[in-house]
């Protein structure tokens, strides 16, 4: 049988024929930078641009866009740029504030390695260079319904608007009289809702503070304190979620009735814990752990003054920490700042007990007034305090004298406000601080108050040191340490707000400024409009969290974001 003959077609090659011409892919098309080079050593190469060079390169495709956004590339820039770990603040907890619950996640995971360090970035980004949106200029949010009561319950020359920042929840409260106060609480879609506090006595009476748990949420759940004219104050827990539904859980009504001149001006609550301070500077302290407010210790100063600041925290389960930050008189008739330390423990046993575990020392700011021991209680065993400023009572040399004159030449005339997040202290002048009939009679401003760098609108930084407390007789003393003065502001400044080495300040003309504390770096977000604010100086209130700063003056309340 005959074999079969071959096909008329060209058989291949036996050897593929290698030429030096452009390789080709099966589609015809050129091996780019992206074909030839793995995923892993282009992002070996994108760790080496700069935060500027990634955001150009994510134009070029889509491929170089995934990679350029790679979350640990970020992580690494964010650390390097900003030095921490998370977004800058806050003053109590640093878990979740949305109130939502945080899930467990598996052991070999961690919570780091799902943050958006891009996002983070961007965010800290906007802070240090005042890039931020602006929600509302006028008397109401933008987007409210005028036909519905959602405007929020500011008015025009009223300095003790009270907004407390809670997540994407916003909470507000006016200071005027009424017999039935009301809370506002915004979320994240302006919807209001009321939070009517309703008292026994039908009188008129009036919000003078309201205080956030600091403590972390327990399944979602916020409470909030909110403090009277006539020094009770109720507790109410409700849920971020859903922020219509709250209950009051707990409330407090004074033995006997105080001075009407007496009332809270500033307070703290980390549960089971609630410190108050009052405008006659007394401090009170209640205990909630029994589900029942009790108020355990009063202790007040003489040479302590408002403007104030409390910061509480909790370093212990059985501990908390209170610093206050106050105004302090200089002679002969001036101001400077001064801060106390007080720790609060949680003590029990007789009332000889607890009075051997307290231990006040004898040149205490804070002086006991009175104090109830019936079994386990809060209170204060330890306290240090430090001015900015002491002048000596002794004759001094001349070199002594010499160190001093660049320190006595901050005193101020008028202090605007004080505040601390625990380890810095701001202080701002008041307005009239070159009034030259503000002097002492026969002083003129150039010899009695003022240095030569000394302005009306610089801000006084201080860092405070608290060294930790130890038995041993050669223990570091606390100290108040001026650092720089920050300048930049247009105007006298009217509010602060600190947090988490974070300052921003509220002129009377409205402006806004971002400091950078550890960096010495300011930033201007909203500029002075007199015509915003209304005639003359105006008082006002400005509070913030990682996301924006939410300011009151002059009946307008403007929330500026920064997470775009």
């Amino acid at each position: 049988m005959s074999k079969r003959s071959h096909s008329p077609g060209f058989l291949p090659p036996a050897k593929r024929f290698h030429a030096l011409e452009p390789l080709l892919t099966q589609h015809g098309a050129h091996l780019s930078f992206d074909r030839l080079l793995y995923d892993e050593l282009i992002l070996v190469i994108f760790s080496y641009f700069s935060w500027g060079e990634l955001c150009s390169t994510q134009s070029v495709s889509k491929n170089w866009a995934r990679l350029a956004g790679d979350n640990e590339i970020w992580r690494r820039l964010y650390l390097k740029e900003f030095g921490r770990t998370r977004l800058r603040g806050s003053k109590g907890f640093f878990v979740r504030k949305d109130g939502r619950e945080v899930k467990p996640l598996p052991g070999r995971a961690r919570n780091d390695l799902y943050k958006d360090w891009k996002w983070m970035f961007r965010i800290s980004s906007n802070w240090r260079r005042g890039r931020c949106l602006v929600e509302d200029t006028g008397d109401s949010f933008s987007g409210f319904d005028s036909s519905v009561e959602t405007n929020y319950p500011v008015h025009v020359g009223d300095g003790a608007t009270h907004v407390v920042l809670a997540g994407p929840l916003t909470i507000t409260a006016s200071s005027q009289p009424s017999d039935r106060p009301a809370i506002s609480i915004f979320d994240r879609h302006n919807q209001r809702n009321n939070l009517v506090y309703e008292p026994q006595e039908a009188r008129l009476r009036r919000i003078t503070a309201l205080a956030l748990d600091q403590s972390p949420p327990d399944s979602g759940q916020l409470s909030l304190g909110c403090f009277l004219s006539t020094n009770e104050f109720s507790l109410f827990a409700f849920n971020a979620a859903e922020p219509s539904l709250f209950t009051r859980t707990l409330t407090y009504r004074p033995p006997r009735r105080r001075s009407s001149d007496s009332f809270v001006t500033q307070a703290a609550y980390y549960h089971p814990l609630v410190v108050t301070l009052s405008n006659t500077f007394v401090l009170s302290i209640y205990d909630l752990a029994s589900d029942v407010i009790r108020l355990t210790q009063t202790l007040s100063a003489i040479t302590c003054y408002p403007p104030t600041s409390l910061v509480l925290s909790s370093p212990s389960t059985t501990q908390f920490k209170l610093v206050v930050g106050y105004a302090t008189p200089v002679y002969p008739r001036h101001w400077s700042v001064g801060s106390t330390e007080l720790m609060i423990t949680k003590l029990g046993g007789s009332s000889t007990s607890i009075s051997t575990q307290l231990g006040l020392s004898p040149s205490l700011a804070f002086q006991e007034e009175f104090r109830h021991s019936l079994g386990p209680t809060m209170m204060v065993t330890s306290s240090r305090t430090i001015r900015a400023f002491d002048t000596p009572n002794v004759w001094l040399d001349t070199s002594a004298m010499q160190a001093m004159r660049e320190q006595w030449g901050r005193k101020l005339l008028t202090v605007a406000a004080t505040q601390t997040d625990g380890k810095w202290v701001v202080l701002a002048p008041g307005n009239n601080l070159n009034d030259a009939h503000d002097q002492p009679s026969g002083l003129t401003p150039s010899s009695s108050t003022l240095s030569s760098f000394q302005s009306p609108t610089g801000l006084q930084l201080y860092r405070l040191v608290l060294p930790t407390i130890s038995n041993s007789v050669s223990a570091p003393l606390p100290k108040l340490n001026f650092v720089r003065t920050l300048h930049g502001q247009s105007s006298a400044a009217s509010a602060l707000a600190l947090a988490d080495g974070r300052c921003v300040s509220l002129g009377e003309n409205g402006s806004i400024w971002v400091w950078d504390l550890e960096a010495g770096s300011g930033a201007e977000v909203a500029s002075g409009d007199e015509s915003l604010t209304g005639p003359g100086p105006q008082r006002g209130t400005v509070t913030f969290d990682e996301r924006r700063i939410v300011s009151a003056s002059a009946g307008k309340v403007v929330v500026r974001r920064f997470d775009i």
